[in-house]
């Protein structure tokens, strides 16, 4: 964790930064590995270091419904916002009334585990609880729903409604609304017809430049007493796109391969 390992992005760092620490709800548009959850995870880290915030990252790619997202959500929330398992634990008892949540110990290496027995039936009374409760804190707060298009597919009605409804109700917290389905996330947040409509500042993410990659790259391998010539570096970076998932996945074989 931390800027030394992350490439560029200073301008759409300081631009996310500079939304949450103004109120604006963001919303992120990058295709699919192109490094949009890692401009998160940097904004979220300087937010955390330099200006005191506690943040939660929610990815939704795997969240097939109401229940799932309420679940992963109550899970990401008492766990990033307290600062022990105990505290963790107290709160979920206090403010969850819908659903008991259970603590388990991973007997390898005896870390404490929070589950929740969510039924669908209550996953909209639970999910009000969880937003309530992270609207409850006295610190700065601020969450990234990463693919939250995926929203859009769960069977329940009225999910978008429910959670923009949810969302007004706490104002004071900062929200990051990403996805790599671009066509589904612009539409949900630029249709009149739709509960999120003009509610966020849209962003887009493009690739790295690539004369930057290669300085960033060259640089790391230099530390090894390693070589990245620019040509081979380039013919990576056109072979691929740019796209940084791919790019990052062959530079870190050759790096690997002359240590």
């Amino acid at each position: 964790e931390g800027e030394a390992y992350f490439c560029d992005r200073e301008k759409e760092t300081d631009k996310l930064l500079e939304a949450v620490e103004n109120g604006r709800n963001v919303t992120l548009l990058a295709a699919r590995r192109i490094g949009k959850t890692g401009l998160i995870e940097n904004a979220f880290y300087r937010l955390r270091k330099e200006r005191d915030y506690r943040t939660i990252v929610l990815d939704l790619f795997s969240a097939q419904n109401l229940a799932d997202f309420t679940k992963m959500f109550a899970s990401a929330a008492f766990k990033s916002l307290e600062s022990t398992w105990e505290k963790a634990f107290l709160s979920a008892t206090t403010f969850l009334k819908s659903c008991r949540p259970t603590l388990t110990v991973d007997p390898s290496d005896l870390s404490h585990k929070f589950s929740f027995d969510i039924a669908p039936a209550t996953a909209d009374a639970t999910l009000g609880e969880v937003f309530a409760y992270i609207a409850s804190r006295k610190c700065r707060v601020a969450v990234a729903f990463d693919e939250f298009q995926q929203i859009a597919e769960f069977p329940e009605k009225g999910v978008e409604a429910m959670i923009r409804s949810l969302v007004q109700k706490a104002p004071a917290v900062a929200f990051v609304f990403a996805g790599s389905r671009q066509h589904i996330l612009r539409e949900m947040f630029t249709s009149a017809k739709r509960p999120f409509f003009q509610s966020t500042q849209k962003m887009h993410l493009d690739v790295i430049d690539r004369a930057k990659y290669h300085a960033f790259a060259s640089r790391h391998f230099r530390a090894a007493g390693m070589n990245l010539p620019e040509e081979v570096f380039g013919r990576l970076y056109d072979r691929f796109d740019g796209i940084t998932w791919y790019v990052q996945v062959v530079m870190n074989r050759l790096y690997g391969r002359h240590l």
